[in-house]
């Protein structure tokens, strides 16, 4: 008797979304930078700059920041069941219809001279790590 299972799929098994792919950035801090300063650079000053670039709002369908909830993170590290805390200080998330368009983007001259000059004022690019995602939504409540 084998022991691998079928290839059956139920009908309501949650397949890939076809419409869009994701970019999640894990970003660390800028060396020396405290993390209210990289904290509010981020989400003010670097948000104006990049809202500005054409090709950042004609290419991106979706960018949201996920700012590390600090007070949480000794409940996971000293909670009953106690788990690992990544060390970044954020993440960025892109949303496109391919990835061609985020990378188009990051290769756009304007968005070069503009947000990844700005980048230097706040984050350690070369410690940056991607995440090139495709979306599976197994569900998604509206608030």
């Amino acid at each position: 008797m084998s022991s691998q299972l079928p290839a059956v799929r139920h009908p309501d098994h949650p397949k890939v979304r076809k419409d869009r792919v994701r970019l999640l950035i894990f970003l660390y801090r800028k060396e020396g930078m405290s993390f209210d300063d990289f904290d509010n650079y981020w989400r003010d000053e670097h948000t104006e700059v990049i809202c500005k670039i054409p090709i950042f709002k004609r290419n991106l369908l979706k960018y949201e920041q996920i700012h590390l909830h600090k007070d949480e993170v000794e409940s996971y590290k000293n909670g009953e069941r106690p788990v690992a805390v990544a060390d970044y200080d954020g993440i960025a998330v892109l949303d496109a219809v391919s990835a061609e368009k985020i990378r188009e983007m990051f290769e756009d001259k304007e968005y070069q001279e503009t947000a990844g000059e700005d980048e230097k004022n706040f984050i350690e690019r070369t410690k940056a790590v991607i995440f090139p995602g495709e979306i599976v939504n197994i569900f998604d409540t509206p608030t």
